[in-house]
């Protein structure tokens, strides 16, 4: 098993088997039975962090079959940091779509997480925040963009996430609603938007909003991760700052 990214096309079962050296047939039946997350210095056999994470990065499969989760933490976890951050990918994405905003937040002094989707999301972002609590942090922000923007909104309060950031969110996603409306978690939030989103319709995502202050809408016809390659990023990131920053203050 390397360390290649194109080595996690593998399915979830292959991953975990010892001395596994390539793919497995994907017609094979995974297993029901999940296992507790594992702390990060317990990584399951065989799962090594992928190429696009800085050294010292650290990996582990929670769960098992097509409902495991691959969760990275990013870096070697700071000293005595006040704040986990989990980066959730946009549907389709992976652990390393996040990468670049993942060394930037652990060189600010954050415990960050990333993830591959399992089958259950909600379960992915709550493997991603049992891994970085066990770092060392109780208090986690969420970050997600399209679908991980949606499960972050719609799972943050039951991790009793410190603060949720969510990048052009889809009111609902896979029968799992976002909307203001629906959610119980009330601690602090902000929702992005991009006014001609070319996924998701700004309006859509100004369901997820609770007000005028847990909302920022930037101009530009990107998605979700798109933004922090655009003009509008060093918005996007000021606010982002902010928001972690006052999280970490508790």
């Amino acid at each position: 098993m390397t360390r290649a990214r194109a080595a996690w096309t593998c399915t979830f079962a292959a991953l975990v088997a010892l001395g596994a050296a390539g793919c497995s047939d994907s017609s094979t039946p995974a297993p029901d039975a999940t296992t507790p997350a594992a702390a990060p210095s317990e990584a399951a056999p065989g799962v090594e962090a992928p190429d696009c994470l800085p050294e010292g990065s650290t990996a582990s499969l929670v769960g098992e079959g097509p409902e495991g989760t691959l969760v990275a933490l990013v870096g070697a976890p700071p000293a005595e940091a006040e704040l986990g951050v989990v980066l959730a990918p946009q549907s389709g994405g992976d652990w390393c779509q996040w990468a670049a905003q993942a060394e930037r937040l652990t060189a600010a002094g954050y415990v960050v997480g990333t993830f591959t989707w399992g089958s259950d999301g909600s379960a992915s972002v709550e493997a991603a925040v049992e891994q970085v609590r066990a770092a060392g942090v109780e208090r986690v922000a969420l970050v997600g963009a399209s679908k991980g923007g949606a499960f972050s909104v719609a799972t943050a309060a039951d991790v009793d996430a410190a603060t949720v950031i969510a990048l052009s969110p889809p009111a609902e996603f896979d029968g799992v609603s976002a909307r203001a409306q629906d959610v119980t978690y009330t601690g602090p939030l902000l929702v992005v938007g991009v006014t001609d989103d070319s996924s998701v319709p700004v309006a859509e995502s100004r369901e997820v909003a609770r007000d005028d202050d847990t909302w920022l809408e930037v101009p530009g016809t990107t998605h979700g991760v798109g933004v922090f390659d655009t003009e509008e990023g060093a918005t996007v990131w000021q606010a982002i700052d902010e928001r972690l920053a006052a999280a970490a203050k508790g």
